[in-house]
């Protein structure tokens, strides 16, 4: 079940840029239950959405800082683009920064293949 974040950012996405798909709950490394909040596939560009970082959520406890280095590690070595978004930077301008990133990786991977 999507956090209230996460479900912000779904709705300012479909609302800004519909034509852009992006998977939620993607999990990117089994057998491993790593998930990343809302995924691109085609461009491997992912979106974390960190909560709870003013009250000390899981994110900002030190094994949960551990957990976050080791999957985004992981990502890393697979050629994932991650994204870490607080609530704060749930606007257009960050949406539009993504969007743009998405569309840059689609272009290179297109040059390439040709």
């Amino acid at each position: 079940m999507p956090s209230h974040l996460e479900q912000q950012f779904a709705e300012l996405w479909v609302e800004v840029y519909p034509a852009i798909d992006l998977y939620s709950e993607y999990r990117f490394c089994p057998p491993r239950k790593y998930r990343f909040d809302f995924a691109h596939l085609q461009a491997r560009v992912a979106i974390e959405i960190d909560g709870g970082h003013w009250t000390g959520g899981r994110h900002n406890t030190g094994s949960g800082f551990q957990k976050d280095c080791e999957k985004f590690n992981l990502a890393a070595s697979r050629g994932w683009l991650v994204f870490r978004l607080t609530g704060e930077m749930i606007t257009a301008k960050w949406l539009g920064i993504i969007a743009q990133t998405i569309a840059a990786r689609l272009h290179t991977q297109s040059k390439t293949a040709a």
